[in-house]
């Protein structure tokens, strides 16, 4: 029989999260001193974490896919003095500025403070906010799981998945990343909060919360909703109610502005319209069924762990991250899984430190006598499954340099800007089925200062047309890379979107067709991308 738990050190665990990992195996008791073993594998961990983020930046040379509305976002602030304009001019169309603006004013006072062009500020900050959440997220869990070892090792598999790194290191990321870090921000203070009530842990939940809600619109939704679920576990008193209600207060006091600003001159209509891009539907539940939702390229061992401390919570009855496993899939399926792996990196350190630590020294020691994890065949397991996790992030890595701009994309979009009257029409056709990582057709309209009939990207704020329409008009541009000239003509016909020009990739049917048609003539050519004029 055999039994794990934590010894508190500290009788003030809200500030000093110092513990004894206590192992407890036929009635022997055994501790362990794990203080330096954690930094160690923090520290490692986590730079192995913060190198997988810079990859791919490093390796595209160029912000990571999307990003390109949120960039001319961005410049719009810079060009208003700092000053919230009411639109965004992108892609022929006034986009109302109704976006949680905190991204773009980080981007554009680091480019302006330190002299970065913008454009590499969309490069390299998105991967900086995403190594600063890694760092936050260990105090996150070394509040919930009461253990600096499990706290390490729910942080290192959290910087390790593939799922962590993903939406997080694009050119988007800018709001993205910074929403991530303010929600972990914000739970650990909560947590904080509603578990060893200070009155700092109030101030630090309202800015985080508020910062959180003025970075990104899913990141404010889970932030509340996780909240909240911190408040049922432990807040559930006289004083927890109190300081609910005076926190939600203190956030919209902090919001209150920026929105005020926006209703005020576009009303609600930006915000109704943007809330039909969630995409609820029942199949996002098959990635927390399955464990898919964090990425993981090879064998999936830190699902596994995670499944192994999903059963540990069940079997002791602490139900706080089986419920933010499940949380985030029902208030927006969408972006759950981004946020579900707040949950997963935990339980999976619960998976390792109770049932895989225990049965590794049960296996290797006939007499209890020895530490467990200054035992050489943890160290080496834990090592190993550090690497291994390393190298399987690097991989899922490679899949950016796919779908970001190449070369040959930024040298064909370069002299479409010098060459071809701006706002003029363009089909851009990919090939490509995945609207929202489709970094072509995004750039385009901002590099260029032109119109891709098809982008999808800042029509979600608009009335113009519903937009689960305007994603199926996409997709079937799209579709016409594998047919011939007629397939874009009949798209241009169905869908009223007229078009004089078309960048297309090389070495497709439709390339192949236009450049046999008479009315379709090529008047540049890059490594991998072709654009026509088309004359009728």
């Amino acid at each position: 029989m055999q039994e794990v738990f934590f010894n508190q050190r500290s009788s003030a665990p809200q500030t000093n999260f110092r513990y004894n990992l206590i192992i407890v195996i036929n009635g022997e008791i055994l501790k362990t001193k794990t203080d330096p073993l954690s930094l160690l594998i923090l520290v490692f961990g986590l730079s192995l974490g913060a190198y997988a983020r810079n990859l791919p930046a490093i390796t595209v040379g160029f912000p990571v896919t999307d990003g390109g509305l949120f960039y001319l976002m961005a410049q719009a602030l810079q060009a208003n003095g700092f000053a919230l304009p009411a639109f965004v001019q992108y892609n022929g169309a006034n986009i109302p500025f109704a976006y949680p603006p905190l991204g773009f004013y980080l981007a554009a006072l680091v480019s302006s403070l330190f002299k970065i062009p913008l454009i590499e500020v969309f490069r390299w900050l998105p991967a900086a906010l995403g190594v600063a959440f890694t760092i936050a997220f260990y105090f996150l869990a070394a509040a919930v799981l009461k253990s600096t070892f499990k706290a390490t090792l729910a942080a290192v598999f959290f910087a390790l998945l593939p799922r962590s790194i993903g939406w997080f290191v694009m050119g988007g990321g800018i709001t993205r990343a910074a929403g991530q870090l303010f929600l972990v921000l914000t739970l650990f203070a909560a947590h904080q909060l509603f578990a060893a009530p200070q009155k700092k842990y109030l101030w630090m939940t309202i800015l985080f919360g508020g910062c959180a809600v003025l970075s990104h619109p899913e990141s404010a939704l889970h932030a509340a909703a996780l909240s909240f679920s911190l408040w049922v576990f432990f807040g559930r008193s006289k004083e927890g109610i109190k300081n609910a209600l005076l926190a939600a207060l203190g956030v919209l006091v902090i919001v209150a502005p920026f929105f005020i600003a926006v209703i005020s001159r576009h009303g609600l209509a930006p915000y109704q319209n943007a809330a039909q891009t969630g995409l609820y539907n029942f199949t996002a539940w098959l990635g927390i069924l399955t464990g898919s939702f964090a990425d993981e390229k090879f064998i999936t061992v830190i699902s596994a762990l995670g499944l192994l401390g999903l059963i540990v919570a069940a079997a002791r009855r602490e139900f706080l991250l089986p419920v933010w496993l499940i949380l985030p899939a029902v208030i927006d399926p969408r972006g759950a899984a981004s946020i579900l792996i707040i949950a997963w990196a935990m339980l999976a350190a619960l998976g390792f430190a109770d049932v895989v630590v225990p049965g590794l020294y049960a296996l290797q020691n006939k007499k209890l006598s020895e530490v467990p994890l200054n035992s050489a065949l943890v160290k080496t397991a834990l090592a190993a499954m550090i690497f291994y996790s390393f190298f399987s992030v690097v991989a899922s890595d490679q899949v950016y340099l796919k779908i970001s701009l190449t070369q040959s994309d930024r040298a064909a979009m370069k002299w479409i800007a010098d060459n071809v009257p701006p706002q003029s029409r363009f089909a851009v056709v990919t090939g490509g089925d995945l609207a929202f990582s489709d970094a072509l057709s995004e750039w385009f309209p901002a590099l260029t200062q032109n119109i891709s009939v098809a982008t999808i990207q800042g029509f979600e704020w608009l009335n113009d047309k519903p937009f689960t329409k305007r994603m199926d008009e996409y997709n079937a541009l799209q579709a016409c890379a594998r047919q011939d000239r007629a397939c874009i003509e009949r798209w241009a016909a169905q869908t009223r979107a007229a078009f004089a020009y078309v960048l297309i990739r090389k070495d497709t049917p439709l390339a192949s067709s236009l450049s046999e048609a008479a009315d379709y003539q090529l008047i540049h050519e890059e490594a991998n991308a072709l654009v026509f004029k088309y004359a009728p």
